[in-house]
């Protein structure tokens, strides 16, 4: 439980890290390129007949230089002074008038998919001056270079979508030379707006553009803006019943043409057809085999007018919403039904698109059950990218085999920041951990997903930092690895908050996703709706350490608060203290009202003051919820954030209001307030003998070439996981030699034990339908130890909302007192494990120790 407070000690750490990359710098360098010296700033220069995106990012360069220099810069003036020249090779007038061959070598663009330099150059208007070029293979490359430069002089990507300021600075010189970047990891990346009907709905609707009265082409032009400081180029639009379909505002469309952004679709809208708004005829005639006409001309209305434009057409057919086909009872009806709808889409496709269909890019989603109609047999196009779908918590399902690897069409992931649905949703704060968002996509990208990623980022607010970082990936799969993940949240406050508190915010971070990890806030509730009322599972010690933890973590984001300019306040509250606190907050809530109930009987003085502490904390997060929505950025940000549940829609798939204790039964303001160290918390921790071991604390391990066991720092309920990889190994049956990691342990009473191990819920490799591993006791043999994965079942519930999957040994362990050595042996790759238990008898059911 000491893990908890680990991260306090570095609260008060100072770093070094870089507030901009080595090629910009504040003081002049031999032969460099002034964006800004002596009171003055360079003029942009672009082509007018380039495409409409090297415009719009231009336009904002001039913003951003302007915002960080205090001084206004110029579009296209005719006159001298330092030059910024931007142009997308083969369409640039301006570009090819450069002359830029004998100074820069433009060749490695040529044909490179959103590629882009970055260079100083002798400006050949005005002999003994720098210029800069960049220039991009095409026009999202350019327009990427010009946002990389941005966020090169200080200008964070959120800059408008958290009201990041811009690090001022009245001198900018870019290095002399080269710098090259792309082409993309990955080919399509981006986001899905998704159950937009609590937070993005209602603010666009009510706040940023009521004459609309919807999510539509000015808070579009935001997103797409967004999305390209990103590096992303995808957008599946907002597709929910509250906001009108994207297509409904002919605007929306040729806007996304602007910025370059491709559209899409989600699993549940085939060919860029939004069902739930769009979809006129009764409902019982969304059906292929019975209404096979009124579909076709549905969906062919929608291609003729989309043609012009960039898009990826998602094939496939499922209900007018997130529900199953219609019209097919048997498996075999389904997967021929499939195959009909196929051929009818790519038909449609050819025709108004292009007659060379494998030029279309095309995508489909085996998303839900449909996973299992493609296991069944479904034949999909080889030029058609089969995107991988996760359970909806953040664990993928599937990843392509080795004959699956080799289609044309190759294969991609969607991947959930945030989900309304079994067991229950998450829609209110983002907690998935960056190290679980890098195990999943880096597996991903191993085995072969490399087409399209697309992330459903909700409302996109709260998930700023998880979104960042999956986009990052896509965009350069090697920039993080198990070595530098750890440096991620560090570098990403750097860049918002400065350098000299970068370290204590990291940290406390780190300890927001590992508590949110044990158990998301939205699951603050331990039944299942229509099930029984369940108490929590955690016993008296362990809801005190959690209670302590998050107080702690309040207390220390509020001391960084205090410490950031004013300028810097509202990005701090939206990136850092509401999440944190709100989560902290929930939790206090939750615990606080379960205790007052534990100690109403045994100690009433404690149970009205957990009565007193659960109020305040539901004052706290009504507070904050309340000044995100009112004051913050002066009311920017109204009605984008609400606490989850939100109201009394989809109670299937939402936890319950928490019944707090009346203002009779707490303590009042004139009674003393009894300390934590002093409070009763109940019930008291069993007696249990149990050794347990976390799973990175090895004594020793053997590795076999690069079939390894890997520690994944930051991946696990309390401390770190170990990784057994890489993805694409092959099964090392029992008896063979394989990677082992040791442990050397103790005990002290001879006798019977029982081995329990908790693996984080991740799914198998290689076909499997369970992971496996191995473990050996001192001098025995290796045996097997598989745990079953699959979804919608009891166990997969549990696993999503505990964060983890229990698998026990066969039998007892006879074992003596004394020094012993276990051994954990690869098995498949892809498993995760986290902690090890040996135990006595039957396991006890708490938080933090073994499982029944």
């Amino acid at each position: 439980m000491l893990r908890y407070f680990s991260f306090f000690c570095a609260l008060s750490a100072i770093v070094t890290g870089q507030a901009a990359p080595d090629w910009i710098s504040a003081t002049q360098r031999e032969n460099a390129f002034p964006i800004a010296s002596r009171g003055k700033v360079a003029s942009i220069h672009f082509a007018s007949e380039d495409a409409t995106v090297v415009s719009i990012a231009a336009t904002h360069l001039a913003q951003d230089i302007e915002a960080v220099t205090g001084r206004k810069t110029e579009l296209n003036p005719q006159k001298k002074g330092p030059k910024i020249f931007i142009g997308t090779l083969g369409q640039s007038s301006l570009i090819e008038s450069l002359d830029l061959a004998g100074h820069i070598d433009l060749e490695q663009l040529e044909g490179r998919w959103e590629s882009f330099l970055i260079a100083t150059f002798p400006d050949p208007n005005s002999r003994g001056t720098t210029a800069l070029a960049i220039v991009g293979s095409d026009r999202r490359g350019t327009a990427y270079g010009v946002y990389e430069l941005s966020q090169a002089i200080g200008v964070s990507p959120w800059n408008w979508w958290a009201d990041v300021p811009a690090k001022k600075s009245s001198n900018l010189w870019v290095k002399s030379g080269t710098q090259r970047f792309g082409p993309p990891s990955v080919k399509y990346r981006g986001i899905f707006i998704n159950d937009e009907d609590w937070g993005l709905h209602p603010w666009a609707a009510h706040t940023f553009d009521p004459q609309l009265g919807d999510i539509g082409p000015k808070t579009y032009e935001k997103v797409f803006e967004l999305l390209l400081r990103l590096k992303a180029n995808t957008l599946w639009p907002a597709m929910h019943e509250v906001t009108k379909a994207f297509n409904s505002y002919p605007e929306n469309k040729r806007i996304a043409d602007d910025f370059a952004i491709v559209m899409g679709s989600s699993h549940a809208e085939p060919l860029l057809r939004n069902n739930v708004t769009e979809w006129s005829e009764p409902k019982s005639h969304f059906n292929f085999s019975t209404h096979s006409k009124e579909v076709t001309a549905y969906w062919e209305t929608r291609v003729e007018q989309n043609a012009p434009y960039e898009n990826i057409y998602t094939l496939g057919m499922r209900g007018i919403h997130d529900s199953g086909m219609t019209g097919a009872s048997t498996m075999q009806d389904k997967v021929d039904a499939l195959s009909k709808i196929f051929k009818t889409q790519r038909e449609l496709l050819a025709n108004h698109v292009s007659p060379d269909i494998e030029a279309v890019p095309q995508a489909f989603t085996p998303y839900k059950e449909v996973l299992e109609i493609y296991r069944a047999g479904l034949e999909v196009p080889e030029e058609v990218a089969l995107v991988w779908p996760d359970d909806n918590h953040g664990y993928i399902r599937y990843l392509p085999n080795e004959a699956e690897r080799k289609r044309r069409g190759g294969s991609g992931v969607y991947y959930h920041l945030s989900y309304l649905g079994s067991p229950l949703a998450y829609l209110w704060l983002c907690t998935t951990p960056p190290p679980l968002i890098w195990t999943e996509m880096n597996k991903a990208y191993q085995l072969g997903a490399r087409n399209i990623w697309i992330a459903n980022v909700g409302d996109i607010k709260p998930a700023e930092k998880e979104t960042e970082l999956f986009l990052q990936m896509a965009w350069d799969i090697d920039r993080w690895s198990l070595d530098t993940l750890p440096d991620f949240l560090e570098t990403w406050a750097a860049r918002e908050f400065g350098s000299q508190h970068a370290t204590a915010i990291a940290e406390i971070l780190d300890a927001y996703y590992q508590l949110n990890y044990q158990r998301r806030p939205e699951h603050l509730q331990w039944w299942l709706p229509h099930t029984r009322v369940r108490s929590s599972t955690l016993n008296g010690a362990e809801t005190k350490a959690r209670v302590q933890a998050f107080s702690e973590l309040v207390r220390s984001t509020d001391a960084i608060g205090k410490a950031l300019p004013s300028d810097a306040q509202d990005a701090f509250f939206q990136l850092v203290a509401y999440p944190v606190k709100a989560s902290a907050y929930a939790n206090l809530r939750y615990f606080h009202a379960e205790q007052h109930s534990r100690n109403f009987n045994q100690n009433p003085l404690a149970a009205r003051e957990h009565a007193a502490r659960s109020r305040e904390a539901d004052a706290q997060v009504i507070a904050l919820t309340r000044h995100y929505n009112q004051e913050l950025a002066g009311g920017k940000w109204r009605r984008m954030m609400s606490e989850e549940p939100a109201d009394a829609m989809w109670r299937s798939y939402r936890a319950s209001p928490i019944p707090l204790p009346s203002e009779a039964m707490a303590r009042s303001k004139k009674e003393t307030i009894i300390p934590t160290s002093d409070l009763s918390f109940l019930p008291n921790p069993s007696q249990e003998t149990f050794i347990a071991i976390e799973a990175e604390a090895v004594s020793g391990k053997r590795d076999l070439d690069s079939v390894r066991w890997d520690t994944v720092p930051g991946l696990g309920r309390i401390g770190d996981s170990v990784l057994a990889g890489p993805p694409d190994a092959a099964t090392i049956p029992l008896g063979e030699p394989s990677p082992y990691l040791e442990y050397e342990f103790e005990i002290h009473e001879s006798g019977d034990y029982n081995l329990q191990a908790e693996l984080i819920p991740s799914f198998p490799l290689n076909g499997q339908s369970e992971l496996r591993f191995a473990f050996s006791i001192d001098d025995g043999d290796p045996q097997l130890m598989s745990v079953a994965r699959t979804v919608n079942d009891n166990a997969w519930k549990q696993a999503v909302l505990t964060a983890q999957v229990t698998v026990n040994a066969s039998g007892t362990l006879r074992l003596d007192d004394g020094k012993h050595l276990l051994r954990l042996y690869f098995v498949d790759p892809g498993v995760s494990i986290d902690r090890i238990f040996l135990t006595r008898g039957e396991p006890s059911n708490s938080f933090f120790g073994p499982r029944d």
